[in-house]
Parts: C-alpha cells; sequence; structure tokens
C-alpha cells in the first residue's frame, strides 16, 4: 500500500514537472516569432511612422505603404532624433514655423514605460523621502526610510536600526492634521537620486483618500489631492522631469490612463477607447514638444493614440496580428498538451506556479493518450477495475499522465516480471 501511495505522488510531481517543461521544449524547436513595429507619429508630415524586423535587416515605412532609408526616416521624427540630425547638418530651423531649440525639445521629450506586472511586484514597506529643498545641485539619498503604519509614520535608520522618534512625531502629526487615516494602503514614490527634483511620495490612506508627501527643509508638507470619488487607483508611476506638465501617470482598476498634472491634482485622461486591460498590455506614454503618444503593445497587436498638447485625440493607429496560438504550431500544442505551469506570469512580478488551461481542443491529445494506454493495459492482460485510478489521471491530464503512469507503474511492473 505504501509503495503504491509513494508511485502516485512520484505521478502527481512528474505531471508538474512535465507541465512546466515539456511545453517550453516544445516551442524550443516550433517557436513561432511576430515582429511587431514600433510606430511613431512624425510631426513633418503628420502620419503615423515605424519600422520593424525584416528578413534583411531594419524595414522603415509609413502608414501608406512608403519605404524610407534610415536617414529619411530620422528627418521624419527630428524631436526624437534630433542629436544624430545635428550632429550631422540635418536637423532643421524650425517646423510649421516653430523653432527647434535642442534645449526646448530635450525638455519636452519624456518616454514612460509601464510593464504587464508592473502593479503587481513585491515591496518592502519601506520607502526613502528625499530632500526635495537641500540647496544642493544632485539630490542625496538619505539614511533613513519611512514606514506609515496604523499608528503613524516611522523614519527608521538604515545603519543603526533605530526609530528616529522626533521627525516620526513630525510626520505623524503633519499626516494627523491633513486628516489621513493610518495605516497606508499603498505608497508610490520615484526611489532614486537619478532625476532633476524630488516630488516626495504618492499615499492611499485607509480610507482610499489620496495624499502628496514631501520633505522640504526637513519640514513636512502634506496635501490631500483630493481626487474624485470613483478613481481608484490600481498603480501610479511617479516621474519627476523638467516638463513639469504632471507627477505622474496614474492607472485606476476600471482601465483606464491618466496624468495627474500640476494643475492642483487635475486628472487628465488619456485616450485608450476601452482598450487598454491592466497585466494585460505594456503601456509606452511618449511626450514631445508637439504631441502626447499612448501606444498599447500586446501579443496580438498593438494600439497607438496621439494628442495634441491639450489632449485632444488628432490620430490613431490600430494593428493586429496572430498570436502564436493561432498559428498550426500553437494549435498542435493545445492538442499535446491540456494545460502548462510556469513560475512566472507576465501580469505579476511574483513567483508562483501560474497555469494555463488549453481546453476544449486539448481533449484531443487527453483521447489519444487514454486510448493509448488502455492499449497498454489491455496487453498486459491487467484488469480495468485495477486501472481505474491511472484511466482518470490519463484522461484528465493527457499526455502527462500517460508518460508518468508508464514510467513509474508499468515499468516497474515489467523489470519485476522479468526477475
Amino acid at each position: 500500500m505504501i509503495v503504491r501511495i509513494s508511485r502516485y505522488i512520484l505521478i502527481v510531481v512528474s505531471i508538474v514537472v512535465m507541465a512546466i517543461y515539456l511545453p517550453d521544449l516544445y516551442w524550443l524547436f516550433f517557436d513561432v516569432k511576430t515582429s511587431s513595429p514600433y510606430v511613431s507619429y512624425s510631426p513633418v508630415d503628420s502620419m503615423f511612422i515605424m519600422y520593424r524586423h525584416g528578413d534583411n535587416g531594419l524595414v522603415f515605412y509609413d502608414e501608406e505603404g512608403n519605404t524610407y532609408t534610415r536617414e529619411e526616416y530620422e528627418e521624419k521624427l527630428p524631436l526624437f532624433y534630433y542629436m544624430q540630425l545635428i550632429a550631422d547638418g540635418r536637423m532643421p530651423d524650425s517646423l510649421h514655423g516653430i523653432p527647434l531649440d535642442p534645449n526646448e525639445i530635450k525638455t519636452n521629450r519624456n518616454n514612460h514605460r509601464i510593464r504587464t506586472y508592473t502593479h503587481d511586484v513585491p515591496q518592502i514597506p519601506l520607502y526613502p523621502l528625499l530632500e526635495s529643498e537641500s540647496g544642493r545641485v544632485t539630490l542625496e539619498f538619505p539614511d533613513e526610510f519611512f514606514r506609515i503604519t496604523d499608528k503613524g509614520m516611522e523614519f527608521v535608520n538604515s545603519k543603526t536600526k533605530k526609530v528616529n522618534k522626533e521627525k516620526s512625531a513630525l510626520f505623524t502629526d503633519a499626516l494627523k492634521n491633513a486628516d489621513f487615516q493610518f495605516p497606508a494602503k499603498r505608497v508610490y514614490t520615484n526611489p532614486t537620486t537619478r532625476k532633476p527634483f524630488d516630488e516626495g511620495c504618492f499615499v492611499i490612506d485607509n480610507k482610499n483618500e489620496f495624499y502628496h508627501i514631501k520633505r522640504a527643509k526637513d519640514q513636512p508638507v502634506v496635501r490631500n489631492t483630493r481626487l474624485p470619488e470613483e478613481i481608484n487607483i490600481c498603480y501610479m508611476l511617479v516621474s519627476e522631469n523638467n516638463l513639469k506638465e504632471y507627477y505622474g501617470i496614474i492607472i485606476s482598476e476600471d482601465n483606464r490612463l491618466f496624468f495627474l498634472t500640476y494643475d492642483n491634482y487635475k486628472l487628465v485622461e488619456l485616450p485608450t477607447k476601452g482598450i487598454y486591460k491592466v497585466g494585460e498590455m505594456t503601456v509606452v506614454i511618449t511626450t514631445d514638444l508637439f504631441f502626447r503618444q499612448v501606444t498599447l503593445n500586446k501579443n496580438d497587436g498593438i494600439d497607438v493614440f496621439v494628442t495634441d498638447r491639450n489632449y485632444n485625440l488628432i490620430d490613431e493607429y490600430h494593428e493586429s496580428w496572430k498570436p502564436r496560438e493561432a498559428y498550426p504550431q500553437g494549435k498542435v500544442a493545445r492538442a499535446i498538451f491540456p494545460f502548462s505551469l510556469s513560475a512566472e506570469d507576465d501580469s505579476s512580478a511574483y513567483v508562483g506556479l501560474y497555469s494555463e488551461w488549453h481546453f476544449p481542443l486539448a481533449w484531443i491529445g487527453n483521447l489519444i493518450s487514454l486510448l493509448l494506454f488502455a492499449l497498454f493495459v489491455k496487453k498486459e492482460g491487467r484488469t480495468w477495475k485495477g486501472a481505474i485510478p491511472e484511466l482518470i489521471l490519463v484522461t484528465l491530464t493527457g499526455i502527462y499522465g500517460l508518460i508518468a503512469c508508464m514510467v513509474y507503474i508499468y515499468v516497474p511492473l515489467w523489470r519485476s516480471e522479468r526477475k
């Protein structure tokens, strides 16, 4: 009895291991790669221009199908390739009557990327709060980190591990005076000194109100942003940049994107027309002297929206292609493997056991595996009653159960019979 239980445990473990590695091994030999385009909006021609990897290298073209050399492509995007154009002497002095000053181009040029897993990343609940008005040319990383518990805001020295009670009391009182309700649910910050200035952190308190907390000359600055109640924040990307148009980008739980602006924390919704889905798409947001561009990348297509500086939608581009699963190789994989397991998932940065089920197409492979196993049972002259557990296992797990049962049950039986 113990031997039988041990074999079934080994079978289950083997099924899990095979579900992790066999699909990857299959795609190692039969992978299908789709070249997705990099899409930009040309201020020269007011149309989308892009490049992608072709059989003979990069291919540059526009939405109407016209092709370009690399140099022609760069000239269509002078706000992106201005450094190269200046070096080559090809940079225009103005565009549409607006002077093209390199410093202004650099100030207005920003690029933000929000990956599919960004909203679900493991965090240690200790955050730096940089001094925003130190008087120094560059920012300095503090020795103390803060946390916001149910008792208040605590500053812990990273070297001595001791709580700075005086500073903790100072900031806790400031939060209480602003009607902050402890503890904090989420804290969003940009913990780096590689930025032109510091805007502190943004915090969701226990009653779901959104606060802005800064440290100025070692004194607390606390403001309730008073966002609309219907906006439930899923994630915020804090970004300090010289444009000073927005504090960062907010994603709401109902899949909407916003700029949190310097205009009294006013939210400006970015156009996605209900296409964006948190955890399924990578978002790329770019700003330049003329436009604001939102790009949504997914495994079966790309959607691009362009606005003017007043956030009025002026153009959009959509392209789709077949995902890997839609190709013959993908359909065969879904038929062979009833499910696949992975320690990683695109929607989360946590390590876990993530599953992907391939039914109803997987029933084809499962029934073939069951038929093969039934033939083995009959060939060995064993009773159907004695093989019921294995038959059920193979029916549910397909090729994984077939291989595991053959290795751990019938191979040992054959060996014992030979002896």
